[in-house]
């Protein structure tokens, strides 16, 4: 399942995870074959200049990301409460599929309840106005009726969204097959 990739992301621990952000994600249904192990760690890809790409696999699928180290909180200015932000996402979708855009709204309980159970302990998603994980936006995502059969979804997040922002997500829906 994804929140089990999310899960292993998030056991990047220490001083040089804190403040991460995700830059991109890609969520895959070619997995390796193999039951995550509860504690297994995400394989770390390429590490330079303060990104870093990292990978989880399981039977459900493999997770990567792209990750940007050591960033601070981003300032939550009068505009980030009702401002919209706009992010695309890139499916297993055919050429001439018309775009299809879905709007998403977070709660801080929401925030709080994924970062729980997932184990994120990034203080970006912590307190009353958190950064909303990009992690959640794309289970958000993975919802999504036309999206059901997807074998691949990718997003880049080029923008912070906090709790209470309408973040719209366009997308090309995959056929069904």
């Amino acid at each position: 399942m994804f929140r089990d990739l999310a899960r292993c992301t998030a056991r990047l621990k220490g001083p040089r995870y804190e403040g991460a952000v995700i830059a991109a994600a890609t969520w895959t249904s070619e997995g390796n074959g193999m039951p995550l192990a509860k504690d297994a760690m995400p394989e770390i890809l390429a590490d330079r200049h303060g990104m870093m790409k990292v990978q989880a696999s399981d039977a459900s699928g493999t997770l990567t990301l792209k990750m940007l180290l050591g960033r601070k909180a981003p300032e939550v200015h009068a505009s980030d409460t009702g401002g919209v932000i706009h992010l695309t996402a890139k499916t297993d979708g055919t050429a001439g599929t018309e775009p299809r855009s879905i709007r998403m709204t977070f709660t801080v309980d929401e925030v709080h309840a994924f970062v729980k159970d997932v184990n994120d302990t990034n203080a970006l998603h912590k307190g009353t106005r958190p950064l909303v994980p990009g992690l959640l936006m794309v289970d958000r995502l993975l919802q999504v009726s036309s999206l059901k059969d997807c074998k691949n979804v990718s997003m880049r997040f080029t923008s912070p969204v906090f709790i209470g922002q309408t973040v719209v997500i366009t997308y090309e829906p995959c056929l069904r097959r």
